[in-house]
């Protein structure tokens, strides 16, 4: 029987270390949609702590589930090739006799889920709900933060100095990508109860596509730069896909926002504006990676 050789956590073989190949488009679609689920339970998180029990016309049910399903389809990543567990989760069945902190964290957020399904609609249970929503929240914004800083880590100094807005970047793409899903739920439901009420929440959603597009651009700029330990190694051009990924991501959602804020609530246009930024999300994720083991490869 074969045995088992454990690793420290953050001692993997170079094969798997992140970065050094650019994951599959599967791969990088479970991560996406994760980093959404994690959205969109940050907004649930917010709403049950400041007391709401409903959103729309409806009640948080249906968005807590699509958010659990979200978050579980990372869990998937899990059985994937190494690469894709070392850039999320960390765990290799093969060199850990354990599951890792990142996947144990993982886990620990589904708690507050079920404890607000066990509540149910709150009446009677209020400060229950505001300290799950609390947990939800934070939770959520723990893991986000600690897997993206696991992922710099195993990065070159160079490429690390250069993806320090990673953890911001990834915070901010949860809020947005988790509110395009909370507003797709929203007009699955019925949409707002008045047209008025949605206006706030259109230029929120503006609002952090720009924040998001500035962090972004700033990635990509630093990324552009040399980053060699002598400032000598070459410096990599911002590719035309990245291009088309901001359009995706930015360009479509935000129009399909302001139609609808312009014309009342419109299903397709928010499926539309999930849909788009789902996919301009892959494509940005690929080309950076891509980026990224291009700066490894000159490294060595």
């Amino acid at each position: 029987m074969p045995l088992t050789r454990e690793l420290p956590e953050d001692a993997l073989p170079d094969a798997v270390v992140a970065g050094a190949q650019p994951s599959g488009y599967a791969e990088i679609l479970l991560r996406v949609l994760a980093i959404s689920g994690y959205g969109l339970w940050i907004w649930l998180g917010m709403a049950l702590a400041l007391g709401m029990e409903q959103i729309g016309r409806c009640g948080m049910r249906m968005p807590l589930l699509l958010g659990t399903a979200l978050v579980g389809a990372g869990l998937l990543l899990v059985q994937l090739r190494p690469s894709a567990t070392t850039d999320w989760y960390g765990w290799q069945p093969e060199y850990h006799r354990w599951p890792r902190r990142a996947v144990l964290m993982a886990l620990v957020t589904f708690l507050p889920v079920l404890l607000v399904i066990i509540l149910g609609d709150g009446h009677g249970h209020v400060p229950a709900m505001r300290l799950a929503g609390v947990a939800l929240m934070l939770c959520s914004l723990v893991s986000l933060v600690y897997t993206a800083y696991r992922y710099r880590r195993r990065l070159s100094p160079g490429l690390q100095r250069v993806s320090s807005s990673l953890p911001v970047s990834r915070l901010v793409t949860a809020w947005y990508g988790g509110g395009l899903w909370l507003w797709l739920c929203t007009m699955a439901q019925g949409g707002p109860e008045s047209p008025h009420r949605a206006y706030p929440w259109v230029l929120l959603l503006l609002a952090l596509a720009l924040l998001l597009g500035l962090l972004e651009g700033m990635r990509w700029q630093l990324l552009g730069l040399p980053h060699g330990a002598g400032g000598d190694m070459e410096a990599h051009p911002v590719p035309p896909a990245r291009f088309v990924a901001a359009i995706l991501i930015y360009v479509l959602p935000c129009v399909a926002l302001l139609l609808t804020e312009r014309y009342g609530g419109s299903l397709p246009a928010a499926a539309v504006a999930v849909a788009s930024c789902l996919l301009g999300k892959m494509l940005e994720q690929r080309v950076y990676e891509t980026a990224l083991a291009g700066g490894l490869a000159a490294a060595g």
